[in-house]
C-alpha cells in the first residue's frame, strides 16, 4: 500500500481548523481515542478550553485491520446526562473504532459528535468534523508515528 506522510504543522492546522467549527456546539468534554487521536485531541482541547478524557481503542495496525482492541474502555459515570462531548481521533479509515466509541455513547444516552483530522471519502456522512478527506489505498503516516 502506498504511502501518505503529513507533518505536525499540517495536523496541527487541521485540529484547530476543526477547534474552530466546533466552538458553537459548546462541548463540554473532548475525548481523545489512544493512541492517534490524542494529538489531535490535545490540541483541540486547549483551543476550546474544555477537559480531556482519553479512551484505548484500536481496530487495527498496518499488518492488522479489522481486530477492535479496547486498551481502556471508556467509563461512562464521568459525565452526567447534560455532557456533550467531542470524539475526536486521527483518522476515521474502516471506521470500527469510531463505531465502537459511539455505540457506547448512544446506549449510555450522551450526546456527542465525531471529529478526525482524516477521513476515507466513504465515511463523510458520518464524521460531524473532520479536516480532509483521503484517498482509500493510502497508508497515512503521521508525525508521532
Amino acid at each position: 500500500m502506498e504511502v501518505k506522510e503529513f507533518s505536525f504543522d499540517q495536523v496541527n492546522i487541521l485540529a484547530r481548523l476543526l477547534a474552530t467549527r466546533a466552538k458553537k456546539y459548546n462541548f463540554t468534554h473532548i475525548i481523545g481515542i489512544a493512541r492517534g487521536g490524542l494529538v489531535p485531541a490535545a490540541i483541540m482541547s486547549y483551543e476550546l478550553d474544555l477537559p480531556l478524557i482519553t479512551c484505548s481503542v484500536s481496530s487495527y495496525t498496518e499488518n492488522e485491520k479489522g481486530k477492535l482492541k479496547i486498551n481502556d474502555d471508556l467509563n461512562l459515570s464521568k459525565f452526567s446526562k447534560d455532557s456533550n462531548l467531542l470524539v475526536v481521533d486521527d483518522i476515521c479509515d474502516t471506521g470500527e473504532t469510531t463505531d465502537w466509541v459511539t455505540q457506547k455513547l448512544i446506549l449510555g444516552n450522551i450526546k456527542h459528535q465525531v471529529a478526525c483530522i482524516f477521513t476515507k471519502r466513504r465515511h463523510v456522512n458520518k464524521i460531524k468534523f473532520y479536516g480532509t478527506v483521503v484517498p482509500e489505498d493510502k497508508w497515512i503516516v503521521f508525525p508521532w508515528e
